[in-house]
């Protein structure tokens, strides 16, 4: 498969980076794929995406080996497996619902992955940078030093990028679901 990514690429510079990425992070790439997942054809799948992405914005990265890069890497595949995992969750609710009979507790899940969905759809309309920031803390679990470092900003602003990206979620979900805790 490698080659076949690598005839796309014309500089032997980004042949090598990627080729390099590749080698490194693939075999992680699937790990936190099938984590999201839970499907090993799907994971496949998503890392397959994520490398075609990747090829397409090769020139964001300088160092393969960085963690600025590794940070790039992980959130491109992040961000597509979870918009496969929500496709996903969304066409099992809706052969749920076509099969389960109403009960307070089916309304109570579908209320729970209807917000939790909503609150997906409004991160995906945040500025890359905000999302990007979101995911690596609340979805990595990484502390702001962590963040400053995959991103190759200082931590003061990594912390003030994460409070931006925080404020522009409320606005755009309209404060319905209260505060989002660090």
């Amino acid at each position: 498969m490698l080659a076949l990514y690598l005839l796309s690429l014309e500089g032997e510079s980004e042949k090598g980076k990627f080729e390099k990425i590749y080698t490194l992070y693939k075999g992680l790439m699937l790990s936190r794929a099938y984590e999201i997942l839970g499907d090993r054809e799907l994971s496949e799948d998503a890392v397959h995406n994520a490398f075609i992405r990747i090829l397409n914005n090769i020139k964001k990265i300088d160092e393969p080996e960085s963690p600025r890069a590794k940070g790039f890497v992980m959130i491109v595949l992040e961000n597509v497996a979870k918009t496969m995992y929500v496709k996903r969750k969304k066409e099992k609710i809706v052969e749920l619902n076509d099969n389960i009979a109403e009960s307070s507790n089916v309304e109570i899940n579908t209320e729970t992955k209807l917000t939790a969905e909503l609150i997906a759809r409004k991160i995906a309309e945040l500025p890359e940078k905000h999302r990007d920031i979101l995911v690596l803390k609340y979805l990595n679990s990484l502390n702001d030093k962590e963040i400053a470092s995959a991103l190759g900003i200082s931590s003061a602003a990594a912390r003030k990028r994460l409070q931006r990206a925080r404020e522009g979620l409320r606005k755009l979900i309209g404060g319905e679901y209260g505060e989002i805790n660090q």
